[in-house]
C-alpha cells in the first residue's frame, strides 16, 4: 500500500510512501532531493466495510 507524502524541501506531493517496508529511499521529481523514509512503528487498524464501501464508489466518480 502507497500513500503520497510531501516533499520536506517544496512541499509538492510528487513521492509515494510504500507502507509495507521499514525503510525506503523516496525523491521529490520537482526538486530532485532523496530521503531516506525509516519507519519508526506501524500500527495495524481495521477499516470497515462502510469506508471500504465509499471508497469504491469515489473512485468511479
Amino acid at each position: 500500500m502507497k500513500c503520497p507524502v510531501p516533499c520536506f524541501e517544496c512541499n509538492t506531493f510528487t513521492m509515494e510512501l510504500d507502507l509495507t517496508k521499514d525503510h525506503q529511499h523516496i525523491a521529490c521529481e520537482r526538486c530532485e532531493r532523496v530521503w531516506c523514509a525509516v519507519c519508526l512503528g506501524r500500527v495495524e487498524i481495521k477499516i470497515s466495510e462502510e469506508w471500504l464501501r465509499r471508497q469504491r464508489v469515489a473512485h468511479l466518480n
